[in-house]
């Protein structure tokens, strides 16, 4: 392999990574805040378990529709190290997962407010989404208030969700 396929592989495994945290902290922010709009949670582990089972979901459907899709668009299994992609996507969106359900359970520990719990869960998967547009901003070489910005952006949407759930779901 040469110096610039290497490049373009980390590129595209950089790609993948940032692309299903994303992917996960939105959706994980979308299904807590609406399930505990809508009421459809009375305690702390009715809730647990939509996180980890929302988080399993993603991840077992990421790889489904990644193997499915080679196969009807190139009629033959993933490579070794295309399956290895696949399980790190998975691995990525697990760990989005973990630092939601960790968030929830520290804060269902501490606190007897399950509204509380699901506020720290949500800023959690915001700062989650912050982060990844300041580490993928800065490994490009970006300025710091760069990076800030895209951390920002990439933070706008959970935002806007934490501030909707703030404003009806209280």
């Amino acid at each position: 392999m040469t110096s610039e396929t290497d490049s373009a592989t980390t590129s595209r495994i950089r790609l993948a990574d940032a692309t299903l945290a994303i992917y996960a902290s939105i959706t994980l922010l979308g299904v807590i805040a609406a399930a505990s709009w809508k009421g459809l949670i009375s305690d702390e582990r009715e809730l647990f378990v939509i996180i980890v089972g929302t988080s399993i979901t993603l991840a077992v459907a990421h790889a489904w529709a990644a193997v499915a899709a080679h196969r009807l668009v190139h009629s033959t299994a993933l490579s070794a190290d295309e399956r290895r992609q696949e399980l790190r996507g998975m691995a990525v969106i697990l760990a989005v997962g973990a630092a939601a359900s960790t968030a929830f359970g520290i804060s269902a520990l501490v606190s007897d407010n399950l509204d509380q719990s699901v506020q720290l869960t949500l800023l959690v998967l915001i700062v989650v989404l912050f982060l990844v547009g300041i580490v993928g901003s800065r490994r490009r070489g970006d300025s710091w208030p760069r990076a800030v910005g895209w951390g920002v952006a990439d933070a706008s949407i959970g935002l806007a969700v934490f501030a909707l759930k703030v404003l009806v779901g209280s």
